[in-house]
């Protein structure tokens, strides 16, 4: 008896003891590393513990056609991994962004080049995906010679599960001009957008609960001036993490929000070298 009454001890204390928690899913950051020959190129980062800090994963050597890869945003589609990206440093003209894919997050092919098609577009910077309904759309921000810093954010979707075929551009109406960096998610019936004000160089916050692209309002501003590149990831607990890159003086920051309204301040995020760049599940 006295065997049996431990025995079933053991296995009651077995079954109400708090169990481990999972592992956090692993994240991805793909980014490049600075103004450089040597550093805009792709690097894959990765990380276990929430996207906090992050170990070097492949350092790949992929630099696309043009030699210079900048802004890479990142997209898990049918068993494969995309990148678009800025094809020119910010002191060149660009007319048009890539798209490259791998199996492996290693080696990586270019598989098509997408024009502004903006007339007089001379820089065509920060290609971010935006996928909702199954439907694939990359968000770029284009200015013209008309006007070099008036970036607005137009809209590319794709045609073909490829990725090989694009549309012209949408423009997002509502989000003015001057705006780069436009990264954008949708939480419910409304859309967040986090966007650069070139002018403040502040990160603001826009929502519409229209559609992608018209009735954007603009919500305010975050943190301090200063901060670039914002992109967005939600984690295993329903949470959204935002990452920003500190182009000031250097370094990935992260804040998180239970609502995409209300952040926590900012942190330094452990990824030595990092950039604008983008993160995704692995």
């Amino acid at each position: 008896m006295r065997l049996l009454t431990a025995f079933l001890a053991l296995v009651l204390g077995a079954l109400i003891a708090p169990q481990p928690a999972s592992a956090a899913t692993t994240l991805i950051y793909a980014t490049f590393k600075g103004d450089g020959a040597a550093d805009q190129e792709l690097w894959v980062y990765q990380s276990t513990n929430g996207g906090t800090s992050y170990s070097v994963l492949s350092d790949t050597n992929f630099r696309g056609p043009t030699g210079v890869l900048r802004d890479p945003s990142i997209l898990k589609y049918n068993g494969r991994y995309y990148i678009a990206y800025t094809v020119q440093s910010w002191t060149t003209n660009s007319t048009y962004f890539n798209i490259a894919t791998s199996t492996n997050l290693t080696s990586w092919t270019n598989v098509t080049s997408i024009p502004a098609g903006i007339s007089g577009a001379n820089y065509t910077w920060a290609p971010e995906f935006y996928v909702e309904n199954g439907v694939v759309r990359v968000i770029t921000s284009v200015a013209s010679t008309a006007c070099a810093w008036c970036f607005r954010p137009y809209v590319y979707t794709a045609q073909n599960t490829a990725l090989t075929s694009w549309s012209g551009p949408s423009q997002m109406w509502g989000l003015g001009t001057n705006h780069i960096d436009t990264f954008v998610v949708k939480s419910g019936s409304t859309w967040h957008a986090f966007t650069k004000n070139e002018t403040t160089k502040y990160i603001e916050h826009w929502t519409t609960t229209a559609n992608l692209y018209e009735g954007w309002i603009n919500r305010g501003n975050l943190w301090a001036s200063g901060y670039e590149g914002p992109s967005l990831v939600k984690l295993d607990d329903g949470r959204w993490r935002i990452y920003v890159d500190k182009y000031t003086n250097g370094g990935v920051w992260t804040a998180t929000s239970s609502d995409l309204n209300t952040w926590t301040g900012l942190s330094a995020v452990g990824c030595s070298g990092c950039r604008h760049g983008t993160a995704t599940a692995k």
